[in-house]
């Protein structure tokens, strides 16, 4: 497996932050927190669904115009040859069919582009939201870094460096509602 270098620099940089001979507890180690958790127990990843639904209705309403106006330039060209076309004229409508296909394609590609940049966007808002939360909680503990969450990141963690249910509180604090308990770890 092929590590990419800023990754092996996140975890060089967190693995340098720990200080496994503290007998009082990790002071500049670090913490993880759940940031999908965080915005499903705090009701963001609701809202961010529907923004992503709000966004993706007018480019859906798009791709439907694109489409119809396709179909009806296909009909056009294809009245164009007339009742009996040539075997040459089907072929360029053939070829007319291709190219409005793709163009069509390349519009669905631009309008996934656009949904994902958005979500991309969104996240990135909910996580600068979070940051000085974790960042305060994180720097009570004695920890110095925060990182994210990630089956593809972490292999395993001590359970007390977890801070994703202490930055739920304190954003549910902040907002006045009740959080959403943690999944039991017991079946």
């Amino acid at each position: 497996m092929k590590i990419t270098f800023p990754l092996f620099a996140v975890l060089s940089i967190a693995l340098a932050g720990c200080n496994p001979t503290s007998s009082s507890g990790p002071k500049g180690g670090v913490a993880l927190m759940d940031l999908d958790a965080v915005a499903k127990r705090v009701g963001r990843d609701v809202a961010i669904i529907q923004e992503l639904k709000d966004a993706g209705g007018p480019l859906s309403d798009q791709l439907t115009a694109a489409q119809k106006e396709s179909q009806a330039d296909f009909e056009k060209f294809k009245d164009s040859l007339g009742a009996k076309p040539t075997e040459a004229d089907n072929q360029k409508l053939a070829e007319h069919g291709r190219a409005l296909n793709l163009q069509l394609q390349q519009k669905q590609q631009q309008a996934q582009q656009e949904l994902n940049a958005k979500r991309a966007a969104l996240v990135n808002r909910f996580r600068e939201e979070i940051k000085p939360v974790a960042l305060k909680i994180a720097a009570a503990k004695g920890l110095g870094l925060v990182l994210l969450k990630s089956d593809l990141v972490v292999l395993g963690n001590d359970p007390a460096l977890d801070i994703t249910d202490e930055v739920v509180a304190e954003l549910m604090k902040a907002g006045g509602k009740s959080a959403t308990p943690a999944p039991s770890a017991t079946p």
